[in-house]
């Protein structure tokens, strides 16, 4: 009954209240980081946490943003004044067994909530949460923690497919920034400046400069969590769509047009393309696997087996990576490629599939049908892919979860008898 009341308590403090509170704090640890080092108490650490940490106590997203934002500078201002702090907010209970999990949460919920400006808050907001993030990772209980998460369901699967919303967007939008500086300074090398191309290119720099900073911690984020973390990134609803981005980007580093993406001076901008180079063939041997490698082969798109022979021979020129990761990388190519050469086989086998046996919406041989509550028939992959992005049948735009799809049983098994008839004639 206590903690009821702590906690109805808790949810009638006015919003100016809370605000006050996280302001004075932002303020405080950034102007007057001694004071708070020297006299900041377990009454106001278990009060920042658990605004963080139990989301129905503060209703208002922006509200729970500026409390992120607190921890964020203290984690920044560790080097300076304020480990102890920072140390206090670790060893807090609630830290160790909640704050990873509603960060995460956070970071998902945050993608939409109703303001103007909600698609540049988010990213901020997102880049304060990939931080704490990041340096939770680094301790063994939190690391722990973040792990558990990941094994407890959709929620981690949610968070996961946003990251790679994020990194997805924000790389294409740093490669397209990285090509139009290229032209632009070849256009000046040329003599063909001009006032208001100077400003365009000064604009670019500016955008460009902001999409990197992000990208670097989604891409580190993904980085990090594969090391330990393999499941969820290998579930069909996510699989396919990280092995596309990591091809793409993979031919853009070291593709035919690599070149365009060139600028002078790219510490100016954050660029280090060796360095994501790097990162992005970490991801590819931490989620080294069979499923992976069906993933890899199933990207129409942009898997090519020389593009990764090229890549390895950059990263052999460059010394990126060791001749063994080297070799692992190459082996993972060839894997993918004979199941790409399978793949290609049996789509012109399967290719006169009856309609009823075609997803609706890809329009490929479905391998697990399901029923959805308007009668529709869905591949399960399809659909939960779907789910993550927009909770509702995509033929009626009505409510629907995971728990309403209902096994086509008898549909898989005709597919199945099919199949087995296709391959005996």
């Amino acid at each position: 009954a206590g903690e009821v009341l702590a906690a109805d308590a808790f949810r009638a403090t006015p919003e100016w209240y809370a605000e006050d509170v996280a302001e004075f704090m932002l303020f405080a640890v950034q102007y007057v980081p001694q004071i708070v080092a020297d006299y900041i108490e377990d009454p106001i650490i278990t009060w920042l946490l658990s605004a963080i940490c139990h989301s129905h106590l503060i209703k208002n997203p922006y509200l729970v943003a500026k409390i992120v934002e607190v921890l964020f500078v203290i984690n920044l201002s560790v080097p300076l004044k304020l480990k102890n702090v920072y140390e206090k907010f670790m060893d807090h209970p609630m830290s160790q067994t909640l704050l990873a999990s509603a960060l995460m949460k956070f970071y998902t919920d945050i993608e939409t909530t109703g303001q103007s400006t909600e698609f540049y808050d988010k990213f901020t907001i997102r880049f304060h949460i990939s931080i704490i993030l990041k340096g939770m990772w680094e301790r063994p209980i939190h690391k722990q923690a973040i792990v558990k998460e990941s094994r407890s369901g959709r929620q981690f699967v949610k968070f996961i497919n946003m990251l790679m919303n994020d990194t997805t967007f924000l790389l294409d939008e740093c490669l397209t920034y990285l090509k139009r500086i290229h032209e632009a300074q070849e256009s000046q090398l040329a003599g063909a400046a001009s006032e208001a191309r100077a400003r365009a290119l000064a604009q670019d720099e500016r955008q460009c400069r902001s999409y990197l900073t992000l990208a670097r911690e989604t891409v580190d984020m993904l980085e990090y969590l594969t090391v330990e973390i393999k499941e969820p990134f290998l579930r069909p609803e996510l699989v396919d769509r990280l092995a596309s981005m990591l091809n793409f980007n993979l031919q853009q580093l070291c593709g035919p047009k690599c070149n365009n993406l060139k600028v002078r001076r790219p510490e100016k901008y954050g660029w280090e393309p060796r360095r994501l180079l790097s990162q992005l063939v970490d991801i590819y041997l931490h989620l080294d696997s069979p499923h992976f490698h069906a993933a890899l082969a199933a990207d129409e798109r942009s898997f090519r087996k020389q593009l990764f022979e090229e890549a390895a021979v950059r990263l052999a020129k460059s010394c990126i990576k060791t001749p063994s990761e080297i070799e692992r990388f190459k082996a993972l190519a060839d894997n993918a490629y004979q199941i790409a050469i399978s793949n290609q086989q049996k789509s012109d086998e399967f290719a006169d599939a009856p309609e009823e046996f075609r997803d609706p919406l890809m329009d490929t041989l479905m391998s697990d049908p399901v029923y959805l509550p308007s009668g529709k028939v869905m591949d399960r992959s399809v659909i939960l892919r779907h789910l993550l992005n927009s909770a509702t049948d995509p033929f009626n735009r009505q409510p629907l979860t995971e728990d309403q799809l209902r096994p086509a049983t008898e549909l898989k098994e005709k597919i199945i008898q099919w199949q087995r008839e296709k391959k005996s004639s």
